[in-house]
């Protein structure tokens, strides 16, 4: 896939965070999932779309009207504009009392037209979240000030990847690659995380990771690193090498 592709929705989920900061002020949200770990946690994966949890006491309206008015205002195409971006339309497939979403596309001079999905999930009555600013690198990419979000910190990220490998309904190998991520990269600390779950959750995700192999690495996340972090894996070492470590960090939790 084209990095320029993912460096256009990158700004959109900028963009879409610093506006709806605004709008949220005082309540309690969270960014998510791979937006999460690429803005505030420095991953080399890149994401499509972008996922946020907010406490179910926001009505949906309240966060309805919020995201319309940052997705389609004048503001938001004149910052994606000198990237290429003519025209921004947005759909609402779903809007429900547990989740909220909406489809977008950006479409490019030229023609071409890049989605996004931008999800709400209002299951949580409360968030332990986190304030910070996105990457400086990221900004600076992208030629954005700093400002500060609400997300989830490297042990509360680590502990969501730990339950969504344990899903049995899920093989997504980018949990694997994201909880290397956190424990390998970032220095989450597997014992800090160990007390957010259950010893069965644990060993599900041990299991589950066992199960992956390179060819899954190759179709589900390889796609998605940018040109240079490709060429780590041109053959199976390094991701050998990162399931089994992940495998023995889930185990050694268990103990």
């Amino acid at each position: 896939m084209s990095t320029q592709s993912f460096e256009v929705r990158e700004l959109f989920h900028l963009s879409l965070l610093r506006q709806l900061g605004t709008r949220l002020s005082g309540r309690s949200y969270a960014v998510k999932g791979g937006i999460c770990l690429r803005f505030f946690h420095r991953s080399p994966r890149l994401s499509e779309d972008i996922d946020l949890d907010i406490v179910s006491q926001v009505r949906m309206g309240t966060l309805e009207s919020a995201v319309d008015s940052v997705i389609l205002s004048r503001a938001m195409l004149a910052t994606l504009m000198p990237g290429g971006v003519a025209a921004i339309k947005a759909s609402k497939p779903k809007q429900t009392q547990t989740t909220q979403r909406w489809k977008v596309a950006l479409q490019m001079v030229g023609g071409m037209e890049l989605r996004t999905k931008v999800e709400f999930s209002r299951r949580r009555e409360s968030i332990h979240y986190s304030t910070g600013l996105p990457d400086s690198g990221l900004l600076m990419k992208h030629k954005a000030t700093p400002f500060a979000v609400q997300y989830y910190d490297s042990m509360h990220m680590a502990a969501q990847k730990i339950e969504a490998l344990s899903a049995e309904g899920r093989n997504a190998l980018r949990d694997l690659f994201d909880l290397h991520h956190l424990f390998y990269v970032i220095g989450c600390k597997p014992e800090s995380v160990r007390t957010l779950l259950d010893p069965d959750t644990i060993q599900a995700a041990a299991e589950k990771v066992r199960r992956f192999s390179f060819e899954d690495f190759q179709g589900q996340v390889l796609p998605y690193l940018a040109v240079d972090n490709r060429d780590l894996y041109r053959d199976s070492k390094t991701f050998d090498r990162q399931k089994e470590e992940v495998v023995n960090a889930l185990l050694k939790m268990r103990s």
